[in-house]
């Protein structure tokens, strides 16, 4: 039985030749309907239909997972999940109701999940979620003219742009069958060698294969289709430190699709997880501080993830009757040109990329959806702002799109990124790079300095670590610390990366306010100043009895 999926053979046909649609059962039902809507969907006295996408998500997965040896319960077989998404723009291309808001109909796509997978039942979850899209739209392009001209908005500006025709297909492989029996030996015995730390409460291991295949149709005659793959082990371990505080990591590390897990890697990377909880148990907690921090490449991920792609996303904002400002919209739609990094970066942003290094890519975006081809970005060059995502509602500076309009279940198409890389124009060895780092401290005469192996999730400027090397600079021992409380995090820290190293590293990332994929390619960052409080947290009660 085979224990990897085999390599997949990609047809890309560009805007210049006329692919036919690719011949499947998705396809047929949403051309079919699509014609309809286009022919048929009228009510009188309101816009017709100017623009309607069709998207179905069909996700087939299959895991293991084990508990301290112990297997975990999952499905022999893989599941198959099937969303349809629709939406649809009233109106015309000078005015229509795209970009709005109001307290009737949210900004968001008519969404069906687990579809009937036959043309009949395919017909009949689209012609209802279409009929729910047009009369949204048909209420937002009221309520939006309304709200124009309560607020005396006299923009001329069209609001969809024109782009040429793209189409992208790429051969849908089947789900592999997997050795289940093999995958579950390897996630029992790496969640065995958790029993040789005995304050572990928890530690699972579970190998994840899931393939998204995406399918679009738009009104215009736009389309793709092609698949997202993502097989990884995941470690969950959680404890409860010397000190009393309940702690928790989870690691997640790439499997390859195309050859077999070797299980003497996984086992030497398992062991790596295992030494960090053990320095999570032992570590001390974290003193106030203020000095360099040295960014791991997945914590300067996470850094390039809160701090810049989350202000270079959305630039456009909505109108919307129920908010003046529009909360989402990221701080850089108005800094084009200006400085919004360290002069020593470049960041491009690569959607036709699908792998790095062999490791799949998750905001690969060949075609975008409203149907435009995704282009290569050069959005920072010597920290300068260069560019930013556009979708077909044009930004101040950007007059057409450039194929970043990305829909999730939670929103229409907005301006996202997809594959951000992070480019240093001097490089550093590791060796170089730690010396600088530690030069720098010595500097400030400071006892000791930080390396970050992840960046936490920052809110209003805050955020929690519960893990980090404290570095002494004397002779440049670590030892861990926990409870590290992050103050006043803002984009100027973007502008305060002094060096970066020469090895970059894929880290994968959930936008938590579009719900999508994407990855960041970066290598290790040196910040010069970032602010640590302890944490104000309290330890949890300690157990009547001790773990057995």
């Amino acid at each position: 039985m085979n224990r990897y999926l085999l390599p997949l053979c990609i047809l890309l046909a560009g805007p210049l030749t006329a692919a036919p649609l690719p011949e499947n059962v998705y396809f047929r039902a949403m051309q079919d309907e699509m014609h309809r809507t286009q022919k048929e969907l009228r009510v009188p006295g309101n816009p017709k239909p100017f623009f309607t996408g069709y998207k179905v998500i069909a996700t087939t997965s299959q895991g293991f997972a084990a508990r301290f040896g112990v297997p975990v319960v999952q499905s022999p077989t893989p599941r198959t999940n099937v969303a349809l998404q629709a939406y649809v723009y009233a109106g015309t291309a000078k005015k229509n109701s795209s970009g709005f808001e109001n307290d009737a109909y949210y900004y968001q796509p008519d969404v069906s999940s687990m579809v009937p997978v036959s043309y009949e039942g395919l017909r009949r979850v689209l012609w209802r979620l279409t009929d729910a899209a047009y009369v949204a739209a048909a209420n937002s392009y009221e309520k939006k003219e309304a709200y124009k001209r309560r607020k005396n908005i006299t923009d001329t500006t069209p609001d969809f742009t024109s782009a040429p025709k793209s189409e992208y297909v790429q051969q849908i492989p089947p789900f592999p069958q997997l050795d289940g029996a093999y995958y579950q030996q390897l996630v029992n015995s790496l969640s065995a060698m958790g029993k040789q730390l005995p304050f572990l409460e928890a530690f699972s291991t579970s190998v994840l294969f899931s393939q998204r295949d995406l399918y679009f149709l738009d009104s215009e005659g736009d389309f793709y289709q092609y698949s997202v793959l993502s097989a990884q082990l995941v470690l969950t371990g959680s404890l409860r430190n010397r000190d009393g505080y309940k702690e928790s990591a989870v690691e997640n590390i790439a499997l390859a699709w195309d050859q077999p897990a070797d299980l003497d890697d996984l086992q030497q990377k398992t062991q790596t997880f295992l030494d960090q909880l053990q320095n999570m148990y032992q570590a001390r907690k974290a003193e106030p501080y203020l000095g360099p921090v040295l960014l791991e490449p997945k914590a300067a991920g996470g850094f390039v993830h809160q701090l810049f792609i989350r202000n270079a996303n959305n630039p456009k904002p909505l109108l919307s009757a129920q908010r003046e400002t529009d909360s989402t919209v990221g701080q850089f739609k108005d800094k084009l040109g200006m400085r919004v990094i360290s002069h020593l970066l470049d960041v491009y942003d690569r959607p036709q990329m699908s792998h790095y290094q062999g490791e799949p890519l998750r905001g690969f975006t060949p075609v975008d959806d409203e149907g435009v081809t995704a282009e290569e970005l050069p959005l920072v060059q010597s920290g300068k702002l260069t560019a930013l995502p556009a979708a077909r509602s044009p930004i101040e500076g950007q007059k057409r799109s450039n194929g970043h309009a990305r829909m999730s279940d939670w929103v229409y198409p907005r301006a996202i990124l997809s594959n951000v890389f992070v480019e240093p124009k001097q490089p550093l060895p590791q060796e170089a790079l730690e010396e600088r780092f530690l030069d720098r401290c010595r500097e400030l005469e400071l006892e000791y300095c930080y390396i970050f192996p992840r960046f936490p999730a920052i809110n209003g400027g805050k955020g929690e670590l519960n893990f980090a090397w404290r570095v002494y600079t004397a002779d440049g021992h670590k030892e861990p610390v926990y409870g590290l409380r992050l103050e006043n995090i803002t984009t100027r820290s973007l502008r305060d990366v002094l060096a970066a190293g020469q090895e970059s590293r894929v880290s994968h990332f959930t936008d938590s306010l579009s719900r999508l994929p994407l990855s960041v390619v970066t290598p290790a960052l040196l910040v010069d100043e970032i602010e640590i409080l302890p944490t104000q947290r309290k330890p949890e009660r300690k157990p009547f009895v001790s773990l057995p």
